[in-house]
């Protein structure tokens, strides 16, 4: 790497759009004094994509040895900024070329992800079933009521179903009698594993009791739910 170099501004031109012109994104939206390369992002989003617990910490201590900098917690600061940002630039540039492909309907993800599942010819022959999906539950991804702080943001994900539009359906299961519920609790409890690792009394502790996937049989997946306040229903 180089470590200098040259970038001409011209006037009324703003900084940041001089720094992506020359492949570098700065980490204040103003008057930038830190600039990072795009491969470099690019690369730490590709590291996380693999390897989640790899920290940006980490991954700034790696890039202060290898520019003789001396680390400080300013620069994590800046470099998560502008990993933010890389991000969000991301998601806008796949939401235009999705839209621009016919695949931003709210549902073109579940219907149209897999190729074998939804692509379909004229002349070819109804299958029956027409499409295998398979569905489990993950309660490992648990957090407790009340715990830390929420990111007022809403991330916008092709996969993550809204909670909206999961807790319509959090009535439908209707109050049976409680020796029968008790019953046929024990049953479920005893032959399966799922069913068994959240009970009722530590459902109320937790906000998020774990997460809900469903693929297809080819293994794409098609949708994410996650579970509020309840085990598998």
């Amino acid at each position: 790497f180089s470590p200098h170099l040259l970038i001409q501004q011209q006037d009324n031109e703003i900084a940041n759009a001089v720094l992506l012109r020359h492949g570098f994104l700065g980490c204040s939206p103003i008057q930038p004094t830190v600039a990072i390369q795009l491969e470099c992002l690019e690369l730490y989003h590709q590291i996380r994509r693999r390897q989640s617990s790899f920290g940006i910490q980490t991954f700034t201590k790696v890039l202060c040895a290898l520019h003789n900098v001396t680390y400080s917690s300013s620069l994590r600061v800046q470099f998560s900024t502008a990993f933010d940002i890389y991000l969000n630039m991301l998601r806008n540039i796949h939401s235009r070329v999705n839209q621009a492909l016919g695949r931003d309907p709210i549902n073109w993800h579940m219907n149209g992800a897999c190729p074998c599942c939804s692509f379909e010819q004229s002349d070819e022959p109804k299958l029956d079933p027409r499409r295998l999906h398979s569905m489990d539950g993950n309660h490992s991804a648990k957090r407790i009521d009340g715990s830390g702080s929420t990111d007022p943001h809403v991330f916008v994900s092709n996969f993550f179903l809204a909670d909206a539009a999961v807790e319509r359906f959090k009535d439908d299961v209707r109050s049976r009698p409680v020796d029968r519920i008790l019953n046929q609790n024990d049953n479920c409890t005893e032959n399966w594993t799922a069913a068994r690792a959240v009970e009722e009394n530590k459902v109320l502790v937790f906000k998020q009791t774990g997460i809900f996937i469903m693929a297809c049989r080819h293994g794409f997946v098609e949708c994410i739910a996650e579970m509020k306040h309840s085990g598998e229903l």
